[in-house]
């Protein structure tokens, strides 16, 4: 995975605390394949059968989901985080410079010449 570690499943295991660290660390990076990735891993260092009752969804919709082959829908990303005991929290971006935005209102119109 790119630049972050993967951390011993034992840490893992019904550990919220653990869980959300990894997550919020693999998160900020801000790409989907190495989200994905660290998804996987984490449910994996789960009792999946267990987790998938408490998230309410099927255990072999769990391992398609988050095995890293389809972008999941977001709402079973957070089913899935609701059976890690963890949410979902949303930081802003650092700032970057932006172009100017365009003057709001209509188009100037076409100056049709006169013969």
């Amino acid at each position: 995975m790119t630049g972050v570690p993967f951390p011993d499943p034992a840490t893992l295991r019904d550990n919220p605390v653990a869980i959300a660290k990894y997550l919020t660390e693999v998160l900020s990076k801000n790409e989907l394949i190495p989200v994905l990735i660290a998804l996987n891993h984490v449910m994996r260092a789960q009792n999946v059968k267990a987790m998938a009752e408490n998230a309410g969804l099927r255990r072999d919709r769990l391992y398609k989901t988050f095995g890293g082959d389809i972008d999941p829908q977001l709402g079973r990303v957070i089913a899935l985080f609701a059976g890690l005991d963890v949410c979902l929290a949303v930081n802003p971006l650092p700032p970057k410079t932006k172009s100017p935005r365009p003057k709001l209102g209509r188009p100037k119109k076409a100056e049709i010449p006169a013969s």
